[in-house]
């Protein structure tokens, strides 16, 4: 797998589509990406061999952050929502609807939507 450099501002036009942003991600990319995957399927959150197959790089604040898109992965949501929540404090680990949200200041297509309300 590779990892797509993008702007912060590109995460914006993914509404619609969910994944988990990891926040402070120094270093090489690719160990990232393995490491990921691995504590995922330790924790047993990626079930039946699937893996997260897509990786963002982009910059936001001062820091280097990595979003991995959930795409067709087949995830227990239950322990990865709570893992997430302890990983917070670790990995600052957020959804992606929340990064955007706390972060970037919405999705583009909720800024449309308003308009034309």
């Amino acid at each position: 797998m590779s990892v797509k450099e993008i702007k912060a501002e590109e995460l914006r036009q993914k509404g619609g589509e969910e994944g988990i942003v990891f926040q402070g991600c120094g270093g090489d990319a690719k160990d990232w990406v393995d490491g990921v995957n691995q504590l995922l399927k330790d924790e047993k959150i990626l079930l039946d061999g699937t893996k997260l197959t897509e990786c963002y790089r982009f910059e936001n604040g001062g820091l280097t952050n990595l979003y991995f898109p959930f795409g067709n992965a087949k995830l227990d949501m239950a322990k990865f929502a709570i893992w997430r929540l302890k990983a917070r404090e670790v990995f600052g680990c957020m959804w992606l609807s929340d990064y955007v949200d706390n972060h970037l200041g919405g999705f583009i297509t909720q800024f449309a939507e308003q308009t034309q309300a």
